[in-house]
């Protein structure tokens, strides 16, 4: 099995973002796979915006968006 980065990227005071990662640890023991979990949160709705993230929890599996589709501008909404 290849061992998977799963990073959930958030702001400050998401309370999804807290309650999805919780959910995708219990996943990651239950299925017994190979995965890191990560949660980021970044500083600010710019700093988001710098990096290109759309929503919050942006999650990213290997360095690459899971969910690709653009709903805006980039940033925290």
């Amino acid at each position: 099995m290849i061992a998977k980065k799963i990073e959930i990227i958030t702001f400050k005071g998401c309370e999804s973002a807290l309650n999805f990662r919780d959910l995708v640890e219990d996943l990651v023991d239950t299925e017994n796979l190979e995965a890191e979990v990560k949660l980021t949160i970044t500083a600010s709705r710019d700093k988001a915006k710098e990096m290109g993230l759309f929503g919050s929890p942006t999650i990213l599996i290997d360095g690459q968006e899971y969910q690709m589709e653009r709903r805006g501008s980039a940033g925290f909404y």
